[in-house]
């Protein structure tokens, strides 16, 4: 009886160190640097100047990155269009992270002035903006997983979407915007490794002036788009909501919607105009196009480290 059991103890010992084995072989081992940029995509309120946020720090799975070069006070509207601001470095451990967090100053900007988050709208005026009531200053970013390599260098881009990230209050007492909810305000943010990611660019020509007196472009996940986007969605009635991203018609019609993970895309473009002269502009339609080569617009391929090009002519405007 003592010697099976002696064989019996020896056998589990010899599987939990087997088992201990492989749970070490499954474990990434090293270590890799990741570098933190932050890009913006254009908000559609033609009466704002700047929008800043102070950023305390980055965390990853509620670790500060080692190397974050410090609060900052930040013009997002500076960084689109594939424009970007380092925040800092951080060397961490080989793996994949789900879990990446902005953390904001709403009071004190990093020159110690006050507030240290706002919007600066065209008269010089700054309206302070606050997090939900009870909410930490922290904003987890809702979609994008970071992955960190052995030896690896890599470059994690943040894309704060200021027009799903922003409302306008219409309350006596408060200031005349605020950030969106806290589900909202993550909803409204996106990480992307660089090197993964591909960008679309190209002209929209309305020679005919049926657009209105602003262009947006829209990209969607092939699939993801429904009629429910051009209606406003949650409790901040937010407009094409989930787009992946946008990027406004400039003076020539150039637009660029960078930072698009590889994969198929569904580019729908509307135009605006400030109908009732209040400074905001409200949509006009959504447009009909010509598309130079005969591209398919809801079927757009996009390869990591490559750009699509595209031209298309406004050619009619459908009401939404």
């Amino acid at each position: 009886m003592r010697v099976s059991m002696f064989m019996a103890a020896g056998f589990a010992a010899i599987l939990m160190i087997g088992f201990t084995n492989c749970k070490k072989d499954e474990t990434p081992s090293g270590t890799g640097s990741v570098s933190f940029e932050i890009t913006d995509a254009p908000i559609d309120d033609a009466n704002i100047q700047g929008v800043f946020v102070t950023l305390v720090t980055v965390k990853v799975d509620g670790q500060e990155i080692d190397n974050f070069s410090g609060k900052q006070t930040i013009d997002l509207m500076a960084y689109q269009k594939g424009q970007v601001k380092a925040l800092g470095s951080g060397s961490m451990n080989a793996g994949n992270y789900n879990d990446v967090r902005l953390v904001l100053d709403y009071e004190t900007s990093a020159t110690g002035t006050s507030p240290g988050s706002y919007v600066l709208t065209k008269d010089g005026v700054k309206h302070p903006l606050k997090a939900t009531v009870g909410a930490a200053n922290e904003v987890k970013i809702s979609t994008g997983t970071l992955n960190v390599t052995e030896n690896g260098n890599a470059t994690a881009v943040i894309d704060f979407d200021l027009r799903k990230a922003l409302t306008y209050s219409t309350t006596p007492a408060t200031s005349a915007y605020q950030f969106v909810t806290d589900a909202e305000l993550s909803a409204a943010t996106r990480l992307a490794m660089k090197t993964k990611t591909g960008a679309i660019t190209g002209t929209c020509t309305d020679g005919l002036g049926l657009a209105g007196s602003k262009i947006v472009v829209y990209a969607y996940k092939k699939g993801s788009f429904n009629t429910s986007e051009t209606q406003p969605q949650g409790s901040s009635d937010i407009m094409f909501k989930n787009a992946v991203t946008s990027s406004v018609c400039d003076a020539s019609g150039e637009f660029t919607l960078t930072f698009l993970e590889a994969g198929e895309y569904d580019l729908r473009f509307v135009g605006y105009q400030d109908a009732n002269n209040d400074g905001k502009l409200e949509e006009k339609g959504a447009l009909v196009l010509d598309v130079l080569g005969g591209l398919n617009l809801t079927s757009i391929s996009v390869s990591a480290a490559a750009t699509v090009r595209l031209d298309v002519t406004v050619t009619g405007i459908l009401p939404l």
